[in-house]
């Protein structure tokens, strides 16, 4: 086996592992505060996506530029849901959120569907494709830059609740190492055990660390 292939999966994981970091971390947020479980985290991540893309398409904007806008309306957007659909919920307020968010996540998807279609849809910039050397490495342009905001925004949200017991670090170390396992796996097993892998280490992590990495358990007021 190349080691060269390795350190190369090890380094794309780590990369790779801060933006599902940055994406655990609202997970983490959500349940930590208000005590739901947001089954929609997935789709409002693609619709955001599709919100960059469109922009990009239609009026030219650069697509780390287009958080500017696709942010703050993704922010209006989630008080939005919060205020329609999850303030409502004052009983059994964990298990009902599950059901209320699924429902959000299938009326978004179906949305998306029927504006832009099922075809599959890349980003484009000139970042995308670009790569530079280091080391002997080649790190993908839109890699080096996406994990970059991620630790920023990620930065400054510790910075916001550093007093709180909400546990990020967990969604961070979990996030990355279980990515950089992924890659590795892909390279020394077979890219079709990879996803396998994953999935059954969340699944152990869960079953192990319900209350996350370093959270405590404790009983929850309903």
């Amino acid at each position: 086996m190349n080691a060269k292939l390795i350190v190369d999966a090890i380094i794309t994981g780590i990369l790779t592992g801060g933006v599902y970091a940055l994406m655990a971390s609202g997970l983490t947020l959500i349940f930590g505060v208000m005590d739901i479980i947001n089954i929609a985290q997935g789709a409002l991540v693609i619709l955001g996506a599709y919100l960059s893309y469109a922009l990009a398409q239609n009026f030219h904007i650069d697509l780390f530029l287009g958080l500017l806008i696709t942010m703050p309306l993704m922010f209006l957007f989630g008080v939005l849901l919060e205020t329609a659909f999850i303030r409502p919920l004052k009983r059994e307020r964990t298990m009902f959120s599950i059901l209320v968010t699924f429902a959000i996540a299938l009326i978004i998807e179906g949305a998306l569907g029927v504006i832009f279609s099922t075809t599959p849809i890349q980003l484009r910039a000139w970042y995308v494709d670009a790569s530079f050397l280091v080391g002997g490495f080649y790190l993908a342009d839109v890699y080096i830059f996406g994990f970059i905001l991620s630790v920023v925004l990620l930065a400054g949200l510790y910075v916001l609740l550093y007093r709180t017991k909400c546990s990020f670090r967990g969604a961070l170390i979990a996030a990355v190492t279980m990515l950089v396992i992924e890659d590795v796996t892909a390279v020394v097993w077979s890219p079709v055990w990879a996803n396998t892998v994953f999935f059954i280490l969340l699944v152990v992590i869960l079953l192990v660390r319900p209350q996350g990495l370093f959270g405590q358990l404790q009983g929850r007021k309903q």
